[in-house]
């Protein structure tokens, strides 16, 4: 099986890319055997290599970046997989969006968010095709009840551009996915992510930013796309916390200054005065790296 990797990411002179992930023509996980990128155009690096699906049933990668200084930074991706041995193909095209760590969107996939700010219920199951060329996946984490992600497009498996009957995603883990044919598409094929109320059956609206575009897949390939984040502002969810040492925490039951037995107090008073987190400063020195790479509290 032949496997294309493409990574959309905008570099300068001097830096460069890498795949790594658990295949060991990949490196196996390792980042210093990660697999170097080719520069392909101002929008895209590439990479190709084989794979013996009958060795590997799936496939999970990531990407580097090195830059001109030689510092060397990873994605935030941690959930892009592929099954290798159910596929019935012989040739996988990847097109991936970088994931910056940093991105707020990151934030609301940790675990706090996941299971009990933003636990959600199944959203409905969409009925599937019988064959397909393309699979797009894409987050979306501040969705509101009833909400879905959507998608449009040029030509007829993208409703043609028609808000009122568009294609619509279903969640898979983090991810909102569809599996779309257009092998009867012209390409270069624009689309659009957007946002559709199934219980009132309308469209809410597109996702900001200009028209995304896909190109034209080799022949007899099966194409998936990791999109990155739905472009919605990601100021939907907001809560209140407290910041505070242990040292600072008194009860009647301790000796005059904090101790640790005094944080299930604490939980308690969050909940009864509405906060949502709570941080503790660290009580030992957080220096590890002696770079701008460790955590400072304040």
């Amino acid at each position: 099986m032949k496997i294309d990797f493409y990574v959309r990411f905008k570099t300068i002179y001097g830096q460069s890319l890498a795949v790594t992930g658990n295949l060991l023509s990949l490196g196996k996980n390792d980042p210093s055997k990660a697999l170097p990128l080719q520069f392909l155009n101002e929008d895209f690096w590439f990479i190709s290599i084989e794979v013996d699906p009958a060795e590997h049933d799936t496939l999970h990668y990531h990407y580097l970046f090195r830059n001109e200084h030689d510092d060397v930074m990873q994605d935030g991706e941690k959930d892009r997989v592929i099954a290798l041995g159910k596929k019935d193909t012989t040739h996988l095209v990847l097109i991936d969006n970088w994931n910056y760590a940093g991105a707020p969107e990151n934030a609301f996939f940790s675990a706090p968010f996941r299971e009990v700010y933003l636990s959600q219920k199944s959203a409905p199951r969409q009925k599937k095709p019988k064959s397909y060329t393309h699979s797009f996946h894409v987050k979306a984490p501040l969705l509101k009840s009833s909400e879905v992600v959507c998608l449009v497009g040029a030509g007829p498996a993208l409703a043609s551009w028609n808000v009122d009957k568009p294609v619509l995603l279903e969640r898979a883990g983090d991810w909102w996915t569809t599996k779309v044919d257009l092998a009867d598409a012209a390409f270069p094929l624009t689309y659009k992510y957007g946002i559709f109320n199934v219980k009132k059956n309308e469209f809410v609206g597109y996702e900001t930013g200009d028209n995304r575009s896909l190109f034209e897949p080799p022949a007899r390939s099966l194409t998936t796309l990791h999109d990155g984040f739905v472009r919605l502002p990601n100021t939907g969810w907001k809560g209140a916390g407290i910041a505070i040492p242990v040292f600072a925490l008194r009860s009647a039951g301790s000796f005059g200054v904090g101790e640790f037995t005094d944080l299930r107090l604490l939980a308690d008073w969050a909940v009864e005065t509405e906060m949502k987190l709570i941080q503790l400063l660290p009580i030992n020195d957080t220096s590890a790296t002696f770079t701008a790479q460790d955590s400072y509290p304040y």
